[in-house]
Formats: C-alpha cells, structure tokens, sequence
C-alpha cells in the first residue's frame, strides 16, 4: 500500500490541505489553528516532498488525482473539502476533475488561473533559471543524474538560515511570524519521486483544468500590488479572461500582496471558514 505522511488535527468532517512544493504539510497550521474546533484536518505531505512515498511515473492530472483518491479510501474518508496551495492546489484542483462527486469544497491558494512561468524563479529562486534545461534531462537522462539534483538540492535547502528566512519574506510580501518561520524551517526533503511530481507539475495546463471545475471554489489569487508590478498586469489579463470562462461555482478572490496568499494580512480565514461550512450554493 501507497505510504502518506499525514498530521491529523481535530474532529469532524474531513478537509485535506495541500501544500506548496517544498514544504511539508506544516504549511497548513493555521488552517488547523482556525477550523479543527469544527473538521479534521489532514495535513499531508505531498508525494516525494517530505515524508509521503514518491510517485513512480510522470505526474499526469489523472495519476496525482489518483494519489489523493488513493488517500481518501486509505483513511476510508466520505466526500471532502480540499484547501491546496500552489503546487498543492494543482493536485486538488486535478482531484476536482476527475473526481468531481467526492469533492464538497475546494480552496485554491494561488493556483489554476494563469499558466507557469517558463523561468519559474518565484517558484524555485536560483534554481529556476535552469529549469529548462532540467526540463529536457529529465526526460532522457539516466537515474543518476536525477540523483544528483535531488542530492544539491536537499543539500541546498537542509540548513535554515536567518537570513535566507527574512529575504523569503520579503520578496513575498508577508511578515515574518512564529508560523511562517516554522513551516520554513521544515523544509521538504526531495527524492526522486518526488522529480515526477516536479517535472510533472511543471506540464499541467492549470488553466484547462479550472475551466473544467463545476464544484463550489474559491480561488484566492494574489494580485501583486506592492510586489511585482509586471506580474500583477500578467496576473490582472489571466483573471480577466478566466472570469468569462470558468463555472458559476468558481469565485475568484483577490488578496494584495504575493504568492502566499494565506499569510497576507489581507486574507480572511473568516470567508474560508463560512464558504466551507456552507452547503448550499457557493455561501
């Protein structure tokens, strides 16, 4: 059987959060803080950043909606509510599509409506710069060389630095709190399944796979202001167009500020806990 890492805080109905890549599930804490008097919250690692067991094959939306399916029936859940972030809310959106009637709710945090950058250095700093050409080696060269960038980048990430946190929170826009400090100083370990997911990840069409969503989202998009003035006109044109494509059942929320748009000081965790304790309509 699949093997997941998953903290489980709270009783009951279940939400599973999702987080970005190169976290682990401790990204989520302040969702439990928030909701676990009233579900039970899954934080789990995804597959092959951390502790859960790595994918064994390019990471399609069909095989990462297959990994959270495979989850759910291991903990023999009911339907559920997904809160994902990034690379995480790739996963729950693909879970949305393909297994549409075991989703009551789903929050996106930053994710679905604009394509990835082809330099995804917001994502992976440095470290995107070479992403094209990791694109290309991943798909034809020997394990070994996958070793090795598993191996330099673990190196890379394994000791925390002061001043590696507060230059995070400033390019990102948010104030360096016990909680966000917490969530950086457990960085996700890398393995090589967890490359599928990586490089899987990197080719999904987010864009399609939101417009093809009909359960009741919120997607809360960061809008950039302060931050990056070039992306929040990128950002601005996407979320015009995706707000004459996408489902009824689809709000888009912006938050001020940049990618982690849960730790804004503008994001309302009153909203998310009204939208996923509502059963009728899109609350």
């Amino acid at each position: 059987m699949r093997q997941f890492k998953a903290t489980i805080y709270g009783q009951g109905d279940p939400i599973l959060f999702l987080p970005g890549g190169g976290f682990t599930g401790s990204q989520g804490q302040q969702f439990v803080e928030a909701l676990h008097k009233q579900f039970e919250i899954h934080l789990l690692d995804l597959p092959g950043f951390g502790e859960s067991e790595g994918l064994h094959t390019y990471a399609t939306s069909k095989v990462l909606a297959d990994w959270v399916e495979s989850y759910r029936t291991s903990r023999q859940l009911e339907s559920i509510r997904l809160i994902g972030h990034s690379m995480g809310g790739a996963i729950a959106l693909a879970y949305a599509v393909h297994y549409p009637d075991q989703v009551r709710r789903l929050i996106l945090l930053d994710q679905g409506h604009k394509p990835n950058a082809m330099i995804p250095f917001r994502e992976y700093g440095i470290f995107g710069f070479a992403f094209p050409l990791l694109r290309l080696l991943y798909h034809s060269s020997p394990k070994r060389l996958l070793n090795s960038i598993e191996a330099r980048m673990n190196k890379s990430d394994s000791v925390f630095s002061e001043e590696r946190f507060q230059l995070f929170c400033r390019r990102v826009g948010v104030e360096s709190t016990s909680m966000i400090r917490t969530a950086f100083e457990q960085p996700a370990r890398l393995s090589t399944g967890g490359q599928h997911l990586l490089f899987g990840y990197d080719g999904l069409d987010f864009k399609d796979l939101l417009r093809r969503v009909k359960v009741p989202t919120q997607l809360y998009y960061a809008d950039f202001t302060g931050i990056d003035l070039k992306e929040a006109k990128r950002t601005l044109r996407h979320i015009k167009r995706a707000e004459r494509e996408l489902h009824p059942s689809v709000q888009l929320i912006a938050v001020p500020g940049g990618h982690f748009v849960q730790w804004s000081r503008h994001f309302s965790m009153e909203h998310v806990e009204r939208f996923l304790r509502t059963e009728e309509g899109n609350g």
